[in-house]
């Protein structure tokens, strides 16, 4: 962030970590029952993880076309429900677990029903049922509907098609049992034809991550922005795949990765989040129940490592990112004198500050992490304010971790602010009780960076000619102020003002160390930072608030020397001289008005910096 160099993404480094892992896996054979898949390269392995804005990890080979084979089946179904409605596309499938392999010969007694549509015997049931009035049609209208799920067009690979059709006699007598129990309407070959299509539609591990994410939004595509079926239609296909998805596995497989998938004998598998991710990976070599190896230990994997079980609970759902603002647009509590001020109202997007709120998993962290690293020109400090977060799970520390070490190396340095100054994250600089405090602490750093150099032994030290309200006071006026003055000398921690204090409308300009206002918050109470007054800034009893009912204070946060206009010198500078005292308090003015225009410009940035707008649903026509 602090040049225009590229940030890794934490979740794209993980995800090419868990490929490279899974990679070595050499266990499982092709499938060779369909002789054109007996080609594919058992090396290829391709892993993609689709978010709900429509952002795309990729790792690997997520670019190679293969054959969808039974991935298809739930995208079909939701084509059949979506044309057909659920009942009557019930009255023709069940939707029960049959306990055995995708070539299951079984019907329910009664009904003559496939069990279920991820079955050939099911699949082949709700191929027939999509819109069409001839088999051509059919087929058309599912891989349109294949491919609004993809967000591309898709197309067909003919010689894994001829082979289906040379070798699908298991398929055909299938056909010919639901035929004969009254399920199949229409001619058994053309309805074969529609089903062994769309198992031959091309397809890469990035297109099912999409199509699986398509899912896991209620219909819409979150490339395209285009409703492909309705959430109920979602629903109802992600409740059979997480049951019967991976057949005579899924009992396992859902206790293991807790995500819905459908499985494919060419390699290929999607999986869903519902609301959150979808999942696609294509490796070829396959267990003996027709699943990819590298598919099933890749998910459980990011299962384990995103924290994306299906059954974890997860409570909130707003925008992980409350605010995300620059250092020109929010500044610290702390009273600077004119040259800092300065220097913050030119460099001050070198600090950004992102505030984040609820509860934070793997996509809500991942999209503010994304929000973080695409606005990063210039940027050398960046704090995560985590005082709004509920309860932030390992995976979201791990994202958040892995970001505050990439972006140390590219020359930002990271602090946390949280409460009690608890910070999870490991590799941050450093962590504060309050936002104020952290970013009193970047300012600073961005002061001391570009300001000129300041001598390690020696302190700041303002004179009176310099201080803030003063600099600008004709010469005579400053000349009748000058014997007025007294010097204080506060120790480190000492009190200047509290509550308990009698009135004083006494002057003080601080011209070394530093002055803290604080309350005492808790049980027992603690000091809590609110504001700070370095060399060069005027404070009065008006900085403490009477009328609050928390203990307002203002202590020495180092051995502090301040020059003093009593309250008792004012007076007699009234009665003096009056034009120096109007003076005095025109320079007060203008610096009261600074603050004021300051603070305007702060609340119309907070109010600016609230959720940006969704991306618009479009019908698919």
């Amino acid at each position: 962030m602090a040049d225009a160099g590229e940030i890794a993404s934490p979740v794209q480094e993980l995800l090419d970590e868990v490929h490279e892992r899974i990679g070595e896996i050499t266990d499982g054979s092709v499938a060779t029952y369909i002789p054109a898949l007996g080609k594919a390269d058992p090396k290829l392995f391709g892993l993609a993880l689709a978010t709900r804005d429509g952002h795309v990890y990729e790792s690997g080979d997520t670019g190679v076309p293969f054959t969808i084979q039974s991935v298809s089946k739930p995208f079909v179904y939701a084509l059949a429900l979506h044309d057909r409605g659920l009942n009557a596309v019930l009255r023709k499938v069940g939707v029960e677990p049959t306990g055995e392999g995708f070539d299951a010969i079984r019907l329910e007694a009664g009904t003559g029903r496939p069990l279920n549509p991820m079955v050939n015997a099911g699949a082949i049931v709700t191929a027939s049922m999509v819109d069409g009035d001839d088999w051509g049609q059919r087929f058309q209208r599912i891989l349109d509907g294949l491919s609004a799920f993809a967000g591309r067009d898709l197309s067909i690979d003919h010689e894994v098609l001829a082979s289906e059709e040379r070798t699908g006699d298991h398929n055909r007598a299938l056909g010919y049992l639901l035929r004969n129990a009254g399920t199949l309407d229409g001619d058994v070959d053309e309805a074969l034809s529609v089903y062994f299509m769309a198992c031959s539609t091309l397809v890469t591990a990035r297109d099912l991550a999409v199509m699986a994410m398509t899912l896991s939004s209620g219909g819409v595509n979150p490339l395209t922005g285009r409703r492909v079926v309705g959430t109920d239609t979602t629903e109802h296909v992600m409740a059979v795949m997480a049951t019967s998805g991976t057949y005579d596995f899924a009992g396992e497989w859902l206790l293991r990765s807790g995500l819905p998938a459908k499985s494919g004998v060419a390699g290929g598998l999607a999986a869903v989040l519902p609301s959150q991710l979808g999942i696609g990976v294509y490796s070829p070599p396959l267990d003996a129940r027709g699943t990819s190896v590298r598919a099933i230990a890749a998910c459980q994997e990011l299962s384990s490592r995103f924290g994306l079980h299906l059954m974890r609970p997860v409570t909130g759902t707003t925008s992980a990112i409350h605010r995300y603002l620059r250092g020109d647009a929010v500044s610290s509590q702390r009273s600077r004198r004119f040259a800092e001020r300065e220097i913050l109202r030119t460099r001050g997007r070198a600090i950004a500050l992102c505030e984040l709120q609820g509860d934070l998993g793997f996509a809500s962290t991942d999209v503010a992490v994304r929000a973080i690293t695409g606005d990063h020109e210039n940027v050398r400090w960046l704090i995560l304010d985590l005082h709004r977060v509920a309860r932030a799970e390992p995976v979201a520390v791990n994202l958040l971790d892995t970001l505050v070490r990439e972006l140390r190396e590219h020359g930002v340095t990271t602090v946390v602010a949280a409460e009690a100054a608890r910070s999870p994250l490991a590799s941050a600089e450093a962590a504060f009780a309050s936002l104020d405090e952290a970013l009193e602490w970047c300012e600073d750093a961005l002061v001391a960076e570009t300001g000129p150099p300041q001598e390690a032994d020696r302190p700041e030290v303002v004179p009176l000619p310099e201080q803030d309200v003063l600099r600008d006071l004709p010469a005579g006026v400053l000349e009748a102020l000058a014997p007025l003055f007294e010097e204080r000398r506060l120790a480190s921690g000492e009190v200047l003002f509290s509550p308990r204090d009698e009135p004083d409308e006494s002057l003080y300009f601080v011209v070394s160390g530093g002055l803290v206002a604080q309350v005492m918050e808790g049980d027992p109470a603690v000091p809590v930072q609110v504001a700070s007054m370095g060399p060069g800034t005027a404070v009065t009893e008006l900085t403490v608030r009477r009328d609050d009912p928390r203990a307002y204070r203002v202590v020495a946060a180092e051995p502090t020397v301040c020059q003093v206009l009593t309250d008792a010198a004012l007076k007699r500078l009234e009665r003096d001289r009056p034009q120096a005292v109007e003076a005095l308090h025109w320079a007060m003015a203008r610096s009261l008005a600074a603050r004021l225009r300051r603070a305007d410009r702060l609340l119309a940035a907070h109010v600016a910096s609230g959720p940006r707008p969704g991306k618009p649903e479009r019908e698919l026509g």
